[in-house]
Order: structure tokens, then C-alpha cells, then sequence
């Protein structure tokens, strides 16, 4: 079964989604109110649906819940400066720009604004994974403003922000999932949650830029060996003091440092590890979901099972069978 590939081109606005939506083969499309169309994935490549919202002029908005059967790549020239903010929820993608001179990896529970302007980006997702991904596009003629909050300037190719989506960010990102209205008011609801989400994103980049510390090369090194530590002691890792002294530098140094070094902090660089180690040992060493659990450090099996899930997109138990499948 061929994988999911689109190469496209775009030089307005207003073609972005066009020119990608319509070279998909969904399995139904509909649209809603007259101002959103909702498309179902269909079964050999895939479960779950893309939104589509046109909340205003020069703003739209996209939502992805999909579990891919099938790598999806989408190769996009850029002709018209693009300016989006994406939330990845659940799982990522790899990408690149300026012919892979420039490589990055979206991960979980991370939010990026990006501009892009005269350049070719090439974007993956990954098969068998949980997607949830929801990205606000806005018109650069009428949202130029946002590049003051990147340090960027228009002239430039490419320029990036990313931070950390925070409970606050997720708490508007499921009102905007499962609101409830129609109409006009659906579209008064949105947009007004799309600008609380811009305001908290750019808040979040503003702190994470103040608390943002000097590291030194001693620094660094302690750092990378925190993480040689946390990967030997997945099932029992010390606490955060403890870590600290083991590397010789102070706790908040490593704190924010980790979190500067590898782009996630201490705590969620574990429960990533744990999990992936999780997902090894069920598909490779076929072991039982509690001998998994408690392998990885994981004494409550019911929270080891919806962290799974949630990471997932599927039950640890049913696994191994999903993989079987063809």
C-alpha cells in the first residue's frame, strides 16, 4: 500500500488549503455552517478527520485527529510569506526547510509561530501514532505585526518561536474542539479562542525567554550527563536535587538548562522515555502490560495504560495487535 505523499504550491492566501485538501482522497467531505468543511480519512490510509474553519478574513483554522496507517510526507513551496501557530497535542513531525539545511522535530506537548517565505518545506508524520494537531494561519499582509514578537523581519526565508503548550493553552484548545455553537456565534467563539491562545503562546515564549539562563560548556556537559543518569534509571529516577548534585551544578540551573539543552523539561524527558521504552518491550519482547508497566517504573497499571493511550492514540494491551495488522 502506497504512503501518503502531496507536493504543492501555493501564492496566496487563500490557496494554502485548497491546493492541499483537494489532493487528498477523503473518504467524505462536508461542509458546515458555510464556513467550515470537515473531511473523514479514509480507511486504507487511516482513522479520524481534518477541520477546516475560515474564521475571518485572513485568519482559518485546522484540526487533525487522525491515526495514520500510512507515513504521510507533504512536500510545500512556499511562494506567498506563510505565518502559522501549531499546537502539537499528541505526537509530531519531522521537517525540514531550504533543502534540509535546516531539520526539526515537533514533539509532543510543543507549540511553534513560524514564518516561511520563498522556500520549500518538507514535513513527516509518522505511521501507526495518534495525531492531534491543531494550526492557526494567518494572512501576512494583515498579521505582519507578528514577526516584531519573533525578532524577524520580512526579508527573511525562515524564523521560528517555539515554547511548551501549557495548561491554559490546552484548557482553549478543547473548548475550540468541542464548542458547542453554530453560526455566527460558532464564529464569534472561535475567533475570540484563537486570539486567547496567540496572547498565552507569545506570554509563554516572553517568560520562557526571561528565564532563560547563560550556560557554560561545564554546564552543558553536566547536562547531557543528567540525561545519561535519567535513561539508566528510568524506573527509579532521582529527584530533581538529587540529580543535581549527582552533576554538580544546582537544581534550577538544571531545570531550565535541560530544558534549553533538549527542548523538553526533566520530568517529561522521563515519562517520554518511559513510554517509549514501554512501547519496545510490548512490540519487540512481547511482555504482558503489567511486567511492561513496572519495567519502566510504572506501579499504577491504570495510569501507565492512559499516559499509553494518550500518547498512543491506543490501549498498551491492543498494541501488539495493531501492529499485526496489515
Amino acid at each position: 500500500m502506497r504512503n501518503m505523499h502531496i507536493q504543492a504550491e501555493f501564492s496566496e492566501f487563500t490557496e494554502y488549503n485548497q491546493v492541499i485538501t483537494d489532493q487528498l482522497e477523503w473518504a467524505r467531505s462536508e461542509e458546515i455552517d458555510g464556513m467550515e468543511r470537515l473531511h473523514d480519512l479514509p480507511p486504507h490510509y487511516g482513522e479520524g478527520y481534518h477541520r477546516h474553519v475560515a474564521v475571518r478574513e485572513g485568519l482559518r483554522l485546522d484540526y487533525s485527529n487522525m491515526y495514520l496507517h500510512q507515513t504521510f510526507s507533504m512536500e510545500t513551496k512556499m511562494k506567498y510569506p506563510h505565518l502559522e501557530l501549531a499546537f502539537n497535542i499528541e505526537s509530531g513531525a519531522n521537517w525540514t526547510v531550504n533543502g534540509g539545511q535546516q531539520e526539526f522535530c515537533s514533539q509532543t506537548g510543543s507549540a511553534q509561530l513560524i514564518y516561511m517565505n520563498d522556500l520549500t518545506c518538507h514535513a513527516q508524520m509518522p505511521k501507526h501514532e495518534r495525531i492531534s494537531h491543531l494550526e492557526l494561519s494567518f494572512d501576512y499582509k494583515l498579521w505582519s505585526q507578528l514577526l516584531e514578537a519573533m525578532n524577524a523581519c520580512p526579508e527573511q526565508s525562515f524564523a521560528r518561536l517555539e515554547t511548551t503548550i501549557t495548561p491554559g493553552m490546552t484548557h482553549i484548545i478543547e473548548q475550540v474542539i468541542s464548542n458547542p455553537y453554530r453560526g455566527t456565534i460558532k464564529k464569534l467563539f472561535i475567533e475570540g479562542k484563537a486570539m486567547e491562545l496567540l496572547a498565552l503562546f507569545l506570554q509563554e515564549a516572553e517568560l520562557e525567554k526571561e528565564q532563560r539562563i547563560s550556560l557554560k560548556a561545564d554546564d552543558v556537559k553536566s547536562i547531557h550527563e543528567a540525561k545519561n543518569i535519567l535513561l539508566k534509571t528510568l524506573d527509579h529516577p532521582p529527584s530533581l536535587i538529587h540529580l543535581a548534585r549527582k552533576v554538580g551544578i544546582n537544581d534550577y540551573k538544571l531545570k531550565i538548562g535541560f530544558k534549553e539543552v533538549f527542548g523538553t523539561t526533566v520530568f517529561g524527558f522521563v515519562r517520554q522515555q518511559r513510554l517509549e521504552k514501554a512501547k519496545l518491550l510490548l512490540e519487540r519482547e512481547r511482555v504482558s502490560v503489567s511486567e511492561a508497566a513496572l519495567l519502566v517504573g510504572y506501579s499504577n497499571f491504570s495510569h501507565f495504560a492512559s499516559l499509553f493511550r494518550k500518547t498512543y492514540g491506543v490501549n498498551p494491551s491492543l498494541y501488539g495487535k495493531r501492529l499485526e495488522k496489515p
